[in-house]
């Protein structure tokens, strides 16, 4: 009675915590709850770094990411958890997480209340004074410019991770829009369509060279210039209404999907493990839990998978206070069922199974 009730308590957990992406606290940490969180705590330590920035509180200001990402920080529009004041400074946390190495690093997987998504970037925001967290007040947004690494249409969700690490992304309902390019110096020396004669006049002037340009129209040139690259590389501003996890993503729909079944050998006697498939093709990583008490075959299996895309697939399990994982490299094929042996990993060479070639 008692082995039954303890696989009805693992086999909910697992349910509600895996491939079903609800955000839940258990009140009674379980054994796989648990393993799970030493295998998340061992990666940990290999994520993408977070860039830190320190900003006056006194006056609104910019700051950069190193991918491009520009965040506006307007201290009238924040305030603590706790509703104390704001300190001297405002210390702003990001993370950029723009290809598949960055989003498997940082357990970043890509998916929407189970369906696969593609990334066009992942983002990480934070802002705190003083030690203190804060928050957006009742009404305000965060303005953020976002790299443009895709052109494809992408839209905006923001990520919830439950009780087991593993991030689900929410769909916010607004797209991502480009910036409008304004005609550049060359571009509007062409367009003779649109000009009038006076325009030809001035134009055929210049371009003979005997025309110095005022300083007002060597600005306005050199803006069109700026806005015109500006709008190659970033979105149109976005307004956030939340601190923590952003995404600029879509939905995967392809025709041709399957599954991907997996097993552990059975002499490796692995309870518990975190296991990846990351894409080559496409700006995606996609998570299981694996428990070995649980035989629901839904949680060996990678469901509704593009066939034929080529994947790296990942596994990790810890037992015995020692590491082991599992790599292999392969194209996916129509229910496709294939066994993962591991092998035992110092944690000195867990760095190099991330690199996605």
């Amino acid at each position: 009675m008692k082995n039954s009730l303890r696989l009805l308590i693992i086999a909910l957990i697992i349910f509600t915590s895996c491939d079903h992406p609800v955000t839940s606290e258990i009140s009674e940490v379980p054994d796989s709850k648990t393993e799970i969180g030493k295998i998340n705590d061992l990666l940990k330590q290999f994520e993408e770094p977070s860039q830190t920035f320190k900003v006056s509180s006194d006056q609104p200001s910019q700051v950069t990411g190193q991918q491009g990402t520009i965040i506006s920080i307007n201290p009238a529009d924040l305030t603590t958890e706790n509703g104390n004041s704001l300190g001297k400074n405002i210390e702003v946390e990001l993370k950029e997480l723009t290809n598949q190495e960055q989003l498997l690093r940082t357990n970043a997987q890509t998916t929407s209340n189970g369906q696969m998504l593609v990334s066009g970037g992942a983002y990480y925001i934070n802002m705190t004074s003083e030690g203190e967290q804060l928050k957006l007040k009742e009404g305000k947004t965060l303005s953020v410019e976002f790299p443009k690494i895709t052109s494809d249409e992408m839209s905006l969700f923001y990520g919830q991770r439950d009780s087991l690490g593993k991030l689900n992304w929410i769909p916010a309902e607004q797209k991502f829009e480009n910036i409008q390019p304004q005609k550049t110096t060359d571009d509007i020396k062409t367009d003779k369509a649109s000009r009038n004669e006076i325009d030809e006049i001035f134009d055929y002037v210049e371009e003979e060279g005997n025309r110095i340009l005022t300083p007002e129209e060597k600005q306005r040139n050199e803006d069109q210039d700026k806005n015109f690259e500006l709008g190659k590389k970033l979105y149109k501003t976005m307004e956030l209404n939340q601190f923590g996890w952003i995404n600029c993503d879509k939905f995967y729909n392809v025709q041709n999907k399957t599954n991907l079944n997996y097993s552990f050998a059975d002499k490796d006697s692995i309870s518990n493990a975190l296991v990846y498939l990351v894409f080559k093709d496409i700006n995606s990583v996609i998570q299981n839990c694996y428990n070995s008490e649980f035989k629901n075959e839904d949680h060996t299996r990678f469901q509704n998978v593009p066939s034929g895309s080529r994947v790296r697939l990942i596994a990790f399990s810890i037992k015995n206070g020692k590491t082991y994982t599992h790599t292999s490299d392969f194209t996916i094929k129509e229910n496709e069922a294939i066994q993962l042996n591991l092998k035992e990993t110092a944690k000195e060479d867990l760095d190099k199974l991330f690199p996605i070639d």
